[in-house]
């Protein structure tokens, strides 16, 4: 076996730069560590906040006393033509609440804590938190937490699915998952299944203008290089590739030896993370359609045996430039989430411009830029720039 994995082409540069492989070594590094899963924790604990508050100062949801306005005129309107019986106003503001109950904080509350077991048992060196088993307590968080925002956010588990909440802490709730998705994640990386993805779709790719037709805008997608370079603009020195002192190989399906960054053995073969114990992946195989792709060998250029000592790496002081500190939520307890948008409608605002509605607000030209911002207040920059912002729903 391993004279035939000797045959294999071996890796070799076309577009990638070895600047873009010391930048995609070191994401990597980053996205696998306690400190970027602790940054993911510490973003959904304050939505967790939110929810607890929720759920005890206010059991019974209410819709807002302008949005419940605008539905009993509606009612009236109906019944004084006709269409309705008068008895159709009958209780009507029990059709627009919501019950808050004790299991609705329990299900937040469980994705807190298997964060906490996960890193608890990484901050030990315990990479099994990675895997799919009873030990995969970081993968199990993340399947928690994105449950909470398919909820809240997208409005059911499919998304979309037009599920609506009632209560004070409705906005900030939602502005407070959106802020976690953003800034943090609910999934570093390290996820064997979610790592898949990273080595599918096209293997290179430029930065290009795509036209989302749902959104009617154009939308710029950062190429490979581009967003290499974006994520690690702060660092002062970018770290060696490390040149491992015997070859240690794995074709696709045979299990990986060890934990750590493997590099695919192909002209611009991109780096993935993948479990001990796994089988390696496919080249090119999108994550939710298993046997696409080709089969390649990989090769182990750096074992994970972060944290064993029991000591943090030093250049984890340096993965995020900036202290993770939430927005002041607050000022979302109590909005009345009136939205008279449809999806067919295109709202536009400039940075410095007020915010028409109270929802979510997309950057023009960045499809990672998205913010959760209330009607009236002053829209924001992005990455430091004037934009147009795109409102996509409250």
């Amino acid at each position: 076996m391993a004279m035939l994995h000797f045959l294999k082409p071996k890796w070799s540069a076309v577009k990638i730069t070895e600047e873009d492989r010391a930048r995609q070594f070191w994401l990597r590094k980053r996205r696998t560590s306690y400190t970027a899963w602790k940054r993911c924790r510490d973003a959904y604990a304050v939505y967790v906040e939110l929810i607890e508050r929720q759920c005890k100062e206010e059991p019974i949801g209410q819709m807002g006393a302008i949005a419940l306005a605008k539905e009993v005129a509606g009612v009236e309107k109906l019944i004084s033509e006709g269409v309705l019986p008068k008895h159709a106003i009958n209780g009507i503001e029990r059709s627009y609440q919501t019950e808050w109950t004790s299991s609705v904080y329990a299900t937040a509350l469980r994705g807190l804590s298997l964060y906490d077991k996960g890193l608890a048992l990484l901050k030990q060196g315990d990479r099994s938190v990675f895997q799919h088993n009873s030990r995969g307590f970081l993968e199990d968080a993340y399947h928690y937490a994105d449950h909470e925002y398919q909820m809240y956010v997208l409005g059911g588990r499919n998304g979309g699915d037009g599920m609506v909440y009632y209560g004070k802490y409705v906005a900030a709730i939602k502005a407070s998952l959106v802020w976690a998705s953003e800034v943090a994640g609910f999934a570093a990386g390290g996820l064997q299944d979610k790592m898949a993805n990273l080595s599918a779709g096209v293997i290179w790719e430029d930065t290009r203008e795509v036209y989302d037709p749902k959104e009617k805008r154009r939308k710029r997608i950062l190429g490979s290089s581009d967003q290499w370079q974006r994520d690690t603009i702060h660092l002062k020195e970018l770290p060696r590739v490390p040149s491992p002192v015997a070859d240690v190989l794995v074709r696709t399906g045979e299990s990986c030896p060890v934990f750590g960054i493997y590099e695919a053995q192909v002209k611009d073969g991109l780096m993935v993370y993948m479990c001990a114990g796994e089988g390696a992946y496919r080249y090119g195989e999108p994550r939710a359609y298993s046997g696409g792709g080709q089969p390649i060998t990989w090769r182990l250029i750096w074992e994970d045996q972060r944290y064993v000592d029991g000591v943090m790496p030093p250049e984890e002081a340096d993965y995020y430039p900036e202290t993770l500190t939430p927005p002041d939520f607050s000022h979302f307890v109590g909005e009345d989430l009136e939205n008279d948008w449809n999806s067919n409608q295109l709202l536009v605002a400039h940075t410095g411009e007020p915010a028409p509605l109270t929802g979510r607000w997309a950057a023009r030209d960045d499809l990672r830029g998205t913010v959760y911002w209330r009607k009236g207040d002053p829209l924001p920059h992005n990455q430091g720039q004037d934009v147009d912002w795109v409102y996509s729903g409250a």
